[in-house]
């Protein structure tokens, strides 16, 4: 029996209504004079001006009321404090119950992906780092999806009885993955090992996960059919049989560091080397692309090793730049290894991953207006092989077909 969703539709813009009054105009004005609050968010936020430079004034009114919104409503937040606060007496029975209502449900941020549309402006999500799906209402991500497809969702969200709202700015990413913000969460705090580290880190500071918004439109990067990803992952091990391995790897020797190149994987765009550190016993496997990574722990593990075949870091490029604006470094660097050994440049690697971005960024508004794009011109433009770039254009068409399925 097909769920019907104008009841929750009707409680859902009631909420709406409720929030505007309650929350908009009182609640949040009424907390940034609380316990100095509004003094130290514009602390916090001003340690990120080199980012937020770059949005609009309003949108970062947006960004900061959210900010106080989560302070109010998230676990063991303000609102326990406020309920009994003389000046919320001006309030309704009826608004008091509505925050009587979010006190008992605390609010929290979420990134997610959309799992299924069941109705207009309704959205199963999932969580990708609880593993937890919710019916969210959110009239701002069908407008999102109208102008763009984004692949990952950020939003604080509240329940409202029936179903989760947002509140505040949608954070929208067309070129981040799960990986490329647990990736984010480690540079940003090193001690973060798990997922459940990642979503208590974004609940005790989201401004930097809201300075992502930054990188909102940064494209994946594609070759043919494989997207460029920079994979990892690093071992203790306590020898490697060089001589053993050379039927199958090229092995190159410099300061006490093998690099073993994957026969047919070591080139553009794969780029699938392990290298092994003989004063640190470790091993060190990496890949541009998640099929030279599979190529190069199975190459390895046919002379007797275990290593498993899914890298410990993945993340894309569009991550990488990112995070390396927002946290103010010179570069960030995966592979202390790779500056050992000279890379031979090939015709196709010299086109590289910006001349991808570039095109991609080129084409996406042409894609997300419904149009269809100029290829030739467009490659041309960007300097990008013509034969890449409809590659690129087809693997993308591809899975934004996918995600339109998911939306009927």
């Amino acid at each position: 029996m097909t769920k019907d969703y104008k009841p929750i539709r009707k409680a859902c813009e009631k909420n709406s209504r409720i929030s505007g009054r309650v929350i908009d105009d009182f609640l949040i004005g009424f907390a940034a004079g609380h316990q100095d609050l509004e003094k130290k968010m514009d602390q916090q936020f001003a340690v990120f001006r080199h980012i937020t430079r770059k949005f609009d004034k309003e949108w970062i009114g947006f960004l900061q009321a959210q900010y106080i919104g989560h302070r109010i409503f998230r676990k063991d937040g303000l609102i326990g404090k406020f309920l009994n606060h003389p000046a919320l007496k001006r309030l309704s029975s009826e608004e008091m119950g509505f925050l009587r209502r979010h006190a008992d449900q605390a609010w929290r941020f979420s990134f997610s992906v959309i799992i299924e549309k069941p109705a207009e402006d309704f959205f199963i999500m999932e969580d990708v780092f609880s593993g937890e799906n919710y019916t969210l209402f959110s009239p701002g991500i069908t407008e999102l999806i109208q102008k763009g497809r984004p692949i990952l969702w950020f939003n604080l969200i509240g329940f409202n009885g029936m179903c989760w709202q947002s509140f505040g700015p949608i954070g929208f990413y067309k070129g981040f993955e799960s990986d490329d913000i647990f990736f984010f969460a480690t540079e940003l705090n090193p001690e973060i090992e798990n997922e459940e580290d990642v979503l208590e880190d974004v609940e005790n500071n989201p401004i930097p996960y809201m300075m992502l918004l930054s990188g909102a439109n940064y494209p994946m990067a594609y070759h043919k059919n494989d997207q460029m990803v920079q994979t990892m992952s690093e071992f203790d091990l306590d020898g490697i049989n060089t001589n053993e391995l050379k039927k199958s790897f090229k092995s190159e020797y410099t300061e006490g560091v093998y690099r073993l190149t994957l026969d047919d994987w070591g080139e553009y765009p794969h780029y699938a080397n392990a290298y092994y550190d003989e004063r640190k016993k470790i091993i060190l496997l990496s890949a541009m692309t998640d099929r030279g990574f599979h190529a190069l722990a199975e190459g390895i593990n046919a002379y007797g090793y275990q290593f498993p075949d899914e890298p410990f870091i993945r993340v894309n490029t569009s991550m990488l730049v990112t995070a390396k604006d927002i946290l103010k470094k010179k570069e960030i660097i995966l592979n202390d290894y790779d500056g050992l050994f000279h890379i031979e440049s090939s015709p196709e690697s010299k086109e590289g991953i910006d001349k991808l971005n570039a095109f991609m960024q080129l084409v996406l508004p042409d894609i997300n207006a419904g149009r269809k794009p100029d290829i030739e011109l467009l490659a041309k433009k960007a300097g990008v092989d013509i034969e890449t770039a409809r590659d690129m254009i087809r693997h993308v068409m591809e899975k934004f077909d996918d995600m339109d399925k998911r939306m009927k």
